[in-house]
């Protein structure tokens, strides 16, 4: 989740209200059937950012910023109108940098790092049959934006429908989502159940140290009287 802090160079009216605009960014990519031969990339793929809720970004952001890795010709791309991505080919996986920077200049520009990802287990995806898909979904939060930036996030307009491909994404998310919750809850159950037995186990180990104390303290006064009598009968001893 990333927060945008309004700080501005300027001064500039500032209403105080939070937007929140979801997005997605990532990648896909696609096996090319075979090595290339020109230069041995493997692979096509796309890197991008976009619109969770499938609105029109572009109208509250200016450029997004795509450094790629620097083996890449121009490896740091900047595109400036929607649809906000880079078509490449490539054999290997890297980490790209994503700078979104926004329409009004006083706002600080948002950076995200992704990892390019190729290969997968998938055998569709190995086969090249089906595009490996890889996305991360985030927030931007504005928090007190000025009143530009406010009516050019309130008049961004929602782009074509989704297409079947969008709608398969959301789903997705929303398994993933539940799966998530659910793992967390199992999660938080096998704590809790550790630590009762922890718990449990403490005690009883108290309880054994208790007792073992008891013992020896028992066992020290026993000695001490066998003792004090022991030497008062060797005294009787040498008086007789």
């Amino acid at each position: 989740m990333s927060t945008i802090n309004s700080e501005s160079i300027t001064t500039s009216t500032r209403t105080p209200v939070v937007i929140i605009k979801p997005i997605l960014y990532g990648n896909t990519a696609k096996h090319l059937g075979t090595k290339r031969d020109t230069d041995g990339h493997t692979h096509k793929w796309s890197v991008y950012v976009r619109s969770y809720n499938n609105d029109d970004i572009s109208t509250y952001v200016s450029k997004v910023q795509f450094r790629l890795h620097e083996t890449y010709p121009n490896h740091s791309r900047v595109i400036s109108q929607a649809p906000f991505e880079v078509e490449e080919s490539g054999w290997g996986e890297f980490e790209t940098q994503i700078t979104i920077y926004f329409a009004d200049p006083n706002e600080k520009p948002v950076i995200f790092y992704h990892h390019l990802k190729l290969f997968s287990t998938d055998p569709d995806v190995v086969a090249g049959t089906k595009a490996l898909v890889n996305e991360n979904y985030d927030e931007l939060i504005f928090q007190e934006p000025s009143d530009l930036l406010v009516r050019l996030l309130n008049c961004a307009k929602s782009l074509a429908p989704p297409t079947d491909e969008n709608l398969a994404t959301e789903k997705e998310y929303a398994v993933k989502k539940a799966d998530t919750i659910a793992r967390i809850k199992t999660a938080r159950q096998r704590v809790r159940s550790e630590i009762q037995d922890l718990t449990e186990r403490l005690r009883i180990t108290q309880e054994n140290i208790k007792r073992i104390r008891q013992r020896s303290a028992d066992h020290g006064s026993s000695t001490n009287l066998l003792n004090t009598s022991t030497h008062e009968n060797i005294k009787r001893e040498i008086v007789d």
